[in-house]
């Protein structure tokens, strides 16, 4: 428990310095820090549902011939992993070799913590710095949590997949959909919604801190070990959280932020 706490602070203590390095490093990305107009608890609340209707459309504009190459690209890369779920999840379906990271400091509950606290720390941050852009920040990056989640539900509810840990060594790793039977805190593993979450947050975070072209590497970093961190502990296949990833970065990139 002391090594999983030490985990969740360097997290977001870490946040938390690299904004306060960000406010003060640069002499002209502060006033345009401060001008931006903060967003109200109402305008959230707004945008998340101006949010659902690109998110569930996608599919429409593609059959119209929008956006068709990323998405046939995903579509691509998942059911190739899909295909190869079946030989790559029993090494990590071996009780001996990663017992250890179901009670380590990456299990799920300290992840999921980590990437919820995130929008925290910055808005903690933002007013420790009186820094609209920072706390805007942090709406953002909750706006990109409450979409993945919410398309991490109901993919998750339609599909059924089994997780890893519902199949003992040996199982059948192929007859892992459709298996939903209504239980509310297991709908499945396909997609990861850490993974999906993870990767929102950091593109809306890289997104946001263009000029520190460190930081990508390591929000994306972050989002990966956090993301990786769910095989060992039989959570996902790695085809769950390659899907999962591609909506997380769709979703903070193209939705929240806008940028297209």
């Amino acid at each position: 428990m002391v090594k999983a706490a030490r985990f969740v602070a360097v997290c977001i203590f870490s946040s938390a310095a690299a904004l306060a390095q960000q406010s003060t490093g640069s002499s002209s990305e502060p006033q345009a820090v401060e001008s931006e107009t903060l967003i109200s608890p109402k305008q959230l609340v707004t945008r998340i549902l101006h949010d659902q209707k690109p998110i569930w459309t996608l599919p429409a504009q593609v059959v119209r011939g929008n956006h068709w190459k990323p998405v046939a690209a995903v579509v691509a890369g998942t059911a190739a992993l899909v295909v190869l779920d079946p030989h790559t999840e029993p090494y990590f379906n071996n009780p001996t070799r990663f017992n250890g990271y179901k009670t380590g400091p990456l299990r799920g509950r300290n992840t999921t913590l980590a990437v919820t606290m995130t929008p925290v720390a910055f808005f903690l941050a933002g007013l420790a710095t009186h820094s609209s852009y920072e706390r805007n920040t942090a709406f953002l990056a909750a706006e990109g949590i409450f979409d993945t989640q919410m398309v991490s539900f109901v993919m998750k509810s339609a599909v059924g997949r089994l997780k890893p840990s519902d199949i003992p060594p040996g199982g059948n790793y192929r007859d892992t959909w459709f298996k939903y039977k209504g239980n509310l805190e297991n709908r499945g593993g396909f997609p990861s919604g850490h993974t999906a979450s993870a990767f929102a947050v950091a593109t809306i975070v890289a997104g946001r801190y263009p000029k520190h072209r460190w930081l990508p590497y390591v929000a994306y970093g972050v989002a990966g070990v956090l993301s990786l961190s769910r095989l060992p502990t039989q959570a996902h296949f790695p085809s769950d959280i390659f899907i999962g990833a591609a909506l997380g970065y769709s979703i903070g990139r193209f939705v929240v932020l806008k940028q297209h």
